[in-house]
């Protein structure tokens, strides 16, 4: 994909976050604290995807009490001539087990409250609440080639001036402990799989997860035609996610 494309893809996916205004804008708080960048992107023709963050264990952004999942906050869009179909969804482990996006938060919460208990039996000092030891610098899009590694640097210098920012809607206040309202937003923010985008089209939402600790990679499975493939996204940048930090000796 030329340089030029990409900068479009980048450019768009922030048009759309910044006109996606939500009915419930009046929950959202003032100090709310801002969400965490995280800003990769990766493209492989026909599909593109950005990853804007991830919202965790009461991060900021986190939208109900001592959710036991991860929110990964995308862009997915389609560069083709064709409807591009997203199957399907799985974040891969450090184990390298790949786990499927959920559809609903019980089970969500079952598949983390398990994981958890084998995590715990291992040697992973797993936590809840621990953030990733490092994300993308300077707050730009990070443009990361499907197969690993930064793609080349005429193309991350063209694009570093592209930051994508992360809708108002995934900044909001815990306004209500009632099972409809959770229900209602998890719905809301989620990416229903199989999705199709339309030629040119992109799509904004939420991919949930299971707690999975130092996860390796982001996969959206694709069809489009005839042809059907894979869109991986590495996610070295996010090492330490759900990992405690050791206590330096002394302390």
């Amino acid at each position: 994909m030329r340089t030029t494309t990409l900068v479009a893809f980048l450019l768009s996916a922030g048009a759309l976050l910044s006109s996606g205004a939500s009915t419930n804008d009046q929950t959202a708080q003032g100090d709310t604290p801002p969400l965490v960048p995280v800003n990769l992107a990766t493209v492989q023709p026909p599909a593109a995807m950005v990853l804007h963050t991830i919202i965790t264990y009461d991060s900021p952004g986190s939208w109900k009490r001592e959710a036991l999942w991860d929110e990964y906050v995308v862009t997915i869009s389609n560069q083709g001539g064709q409807p591009l179909t997203i199957a399907s969804a799985t974040l891969t482990d450090s184990a390298g087990t790949s786990h499927a996006a959920g559809v609903e938060m019980q089970t969500l919460e079952k598949r983390s409250t398990t994981l958890e208990q084998k995590y715990l039996a291992t040697d992973l000092a797993f936590a809840r609440d621990a953030g990733p030891a490092a994300v993308t610098v300077g707050g730009g899009v990070r443009l990361v080639a499907a197969t690993g590694g930064a793609l080349g640097d005429g193309i991350a210098l063209a694009v570093a001036a592209a930051v994508v920012p992360v809708p108002a809607f995934y900044v909001r206040k815990i306004v209500s402990l009632n099972k409809v309202y959770f229900a209602s937003e998890f719905g809301q923010r989620r990416l229903a799989l199989p999705l199709t985008i339309a030629p040119g089209g992109a799509r904004v939402g939420s991919l949930f997860f299971p707690m999975i600790p130092n996860p390796r990679a982001l996969t959206l499975h694709w069809l489009s035609g005839t042809s059907g493939g894979e869109l991986m996204l590495p996610l070295d940048s996010v090492h330490g996610l759900h990992v405690r930090a050791p206590v330096p000796a002394g302390k």
